[in-house]
């Protein structure tokens, strides 16, 4: 990963655009220099020539096109990511506008059909005995393939019976927490990984762990957010928070304003609009939560207004649906609704999605919320 930071280091615009249409000489030029070393016999041979291949000759005379680099870029930028990585080959020019940060931002936006976008899931095998991985699939080849074909995510520490976690995703890059106490910040695409640095804190009776990863555009950086969860004095006292952040572009963690609304579940938080959420238990008051949201660029928390459940609301999971923030709400044993935020921040933008039966077999109602769980960790990348 930090090779990858030192080849992604920003280029003029204006250079990187122009290094594309440099051409090589003229073919005239270098006809016209053929001609003057030519014999004059052979320049005077088949004079019929000329007058047979008009076009061939007008043509000849013709310099290479050149396309302006806007329409070098607009094309590159529409490719796929194995392509893109095939062609950083070509030449230094096509390295460097493929590296570019402003080069990544558009192919990123330029998605219109989710053929970049995948899913991740959590996987579990017991053929032989319980093995873990963590997978991958096309979430384009969900709606079109008979068949999903699935791919396994590689990364530095993996043991397969051992269950790690994927805290989430972002533009490409995925977050992979292993026993709590350790993280790694993954690019499948470019196949490079960075453990980020440890805290100390290891995972201890009455004490948990949650993450979240998120991106920063007020200063270009990726940041992952720690929040360690433990007990004051007792059960009844209730638990306290630390919470810290960790900055891609220093390589350093950082201790932060601790949780003002309570304690977060045990999931990792959401990244939406700068901002990660998590659902907050209040002990105080019984059985009763809010979402809360951290602004990454100021570092400060507040209250994200819930949708109108209605009667029967029980357990809430957040997730992210077309960039949007949403919640799985589970009504009891008899179905599951998911509620999507069109506008962020505003309570009445909160729209029904659909609403989800629960199978007539049991079990049923752990199928049906692991599925949208899964189907919520979207990546970015290829």
């Amino acid at each position: 990963m930090e090779n990858q930071n030192q080849e992604l280091a920003p280029i003029q615009p204006n250079h990187r655009l122009c290094s594309l249409t440099r051409q090589p000489p003229s073919a005239s030029s270098a006809e016209q220099t053929q001609k003057r070393n030519r014999p004059e016999s052979m320049q005077h041979e088949s004079p019929d020539a000329s007058a047979q291949s008009p076009k061939r000759s007008r043509n000849a005379n013709l310099p290479p096109p050149s396309f302006p680099p806007e329409i070098i870029v607009e094309i590159v930028s529409n490719l796929p990511v194995k392509s893109l990585l095939r062609f950083r080959c070509v030449s230094k020019s096509w390295k460097a506008l493929i590296s570019d940060p402003f080069f990544i931002k558009k192919h990123l936006k330029n998605d219109p059909k989710f053929s970049k976008k995948r899913v991740l899931i959590n996987t579990a095998s017991t053929q032989t005995q319980l093995q873990y991985s963590i997978k991958s699939c096309s979430l384009n080849s969900i709606f079109h393939d008979p068949v999903v074909t699935t791919t396994e995510i590689e990364y530095p520490m993996r043991k397969d019976s051992r269950c790690d976690w994927v805290v989430g995703s972002c533009n490409g890059l995925i977050c992979i927490a292993i026993r709590q106490d350790t993280v790694i910040l993954l690019n499948p695409t470019l196949r490079v990984s960075k453990r980020l640095p440890d805290l100390g804190f290891k995972k201890r009776r009455g004490c948990y762990t949650v993450y979240g990863l998120g991106f920063d555009a007020s200063v270009d950086d990726y940041k992952v957010v720690r929040v360690f969860c433990y007990q004051s004095k007792g059960f009844e006292e209730g638990y306290e928070t630390i919470v810290r952040v960790y900055s891609l572009r220093t390589n350093c963690w950082r201790r932060i304003q601790d949780f003002p609304f309570g304690v977060p579940c045990n999931e990792a938080g959401k990244h939406v609009d700068g901002s990660l959420h998590w659902v907050v238990f209040h002990g105080q008051e019984g059985f009763s939560c809010t979402i809360v949201s951290l602004d990454l660029a100021q570092e400060t928390y507040k209250e994200v207004p819930q949708p109108c459940y209605g009667d029967g609301a029980s357990e809430r999971t957040l997730g992210v649906l077309d960039g949007c923030l949403s919640v799985l709400c589970n009504y009891g044993r008899l179905y599951a609704v998911i509620w999507v935020m069109k506008e962020y921040g505003k309570r009445e933008s909160w729209t029904k999605l659909v609403t989800i039966p629960y199978m007539p077999y049991p079990g049923a109602e752990f199928f049906s919320l692991c599925q949208q769980r899964e189907s919520f960790a979207i990546a970015d990348a290829e």
